[in-house]
């Protein structure tokens, strides 16, 4: 266990560093990313016409709820890790890995931090002039932000959005190509967690099937908690559940492991 500590800080240099030689593909997903935001603006501009509030939403909290949603992305989302174990199993390159005295999901730990540190390196500069532009036009709610619980919920969805991600990846064990399925989870992500509108504008009781699901907490928690438009009861409520689906999915991809260890086979490495 030890050695296994000390080794993380190695793995997660050398994954930083590996990040860093795609920084301008960071730089333009970040830029691109503000893509939405445009498009969200434009259409609930339209939406809001001679209307005040849309539920509990005016139109300068949802397009905040929005810019708020590019930090989300940023901090917690997962950038190709799916892909990359996906591969090392398929390829061969557990090898090296397990003759390590690291434990595989500690590493994966590791080069999952150093990414998102190096995504948020390149992406820091065009979010922030989404906020500075978007400002100029909109009156953006930013004196309502509540970074205390923002943070927090922020932590919890990248540790949900990361054990999620290690139990679709472990599928590569039994499966080929996984890459359907990780869309059709990432589709799901896009709209049961919050990305093409609040979750609190849906019916009540959608919106009450939707708090019981992994992906509201990995998108749509976060944003309501940095915004700061949640009780401090629903904030608790959430990061129970951000935690709890954490761990159902961490023990799942815990069995998956072993259970793929036994049918994983290679040669060479």
């Amino acid at each position: 266990m030890i050695a296994s500590l000390r080794a993380l800080p190695v793995v997660f240099s050398i994954g930083l560093q590996r990040q860093l030689a795609y920084r301008w593909n960071y730089l333009l997903r970040a830029l691109f990313s503000a893509v939405p935001l445009l498009v969200s603006w434009v259409f609930w501009e339209a939406v809001f016409q001679g209307k005040e509030t849309v539920g509990n939403y005016t139109l300068a909290s949802l397009l905040t709820y929005y810019a708020v949603l590019l930090i989300v992305e940023a901090v917690s989302s997962p950038a190709d890790d799916d892909f990359q174990i996906s591969r090392e199993i398929r390829e061969g390159m557990l090898n090296p890995i397990l003759l390590r005295p690291l434990p595989y999901g500690l590493y994966r730990v590791a080069l999952f931090l150093s990414g998102r540190c190096a995504y948020l390196a390149a992406a820091l500069i065009p979010v922030a002039a989404c906020f500075f532009l978007l400002s100029r036009v909109v009156h953006l709610e930013l004196g309502s932000l509540d970074p205390i619980r923002g943070m927090t919920a922020l932590l919890g969805s990248a540790l949900l959005q990361f054990s999620l991600t290690l139990c679709l990846s472990l599928t590569s064990f039994w499966f080929l190509d996984i890459s359907a399925l990780i869309f059709l989870v990432y589709s799901l992500e896009f709209l049961a967690g919050g990305h093409v509108f609040p979750l609190d504008l849906l019916p009540a009781p959608i919106f009450a099937v939707a708090r019981l699901l992994p992906f509201a907490y990995e998108y749509w928690f976060p944003a309501t908690a940095l915004c700061g438009t949640i009780s401090h009861k629903t904030w608790l409520i959430g990061l129970g559940m951000q935690f709890g689906w954490a761990i159902i999915f961490l023990f799942l991809a815990h069995f998956l492991w072993k259970a793929g260890l036994r049918k994983y086979t290679a040669a060479g490495g």
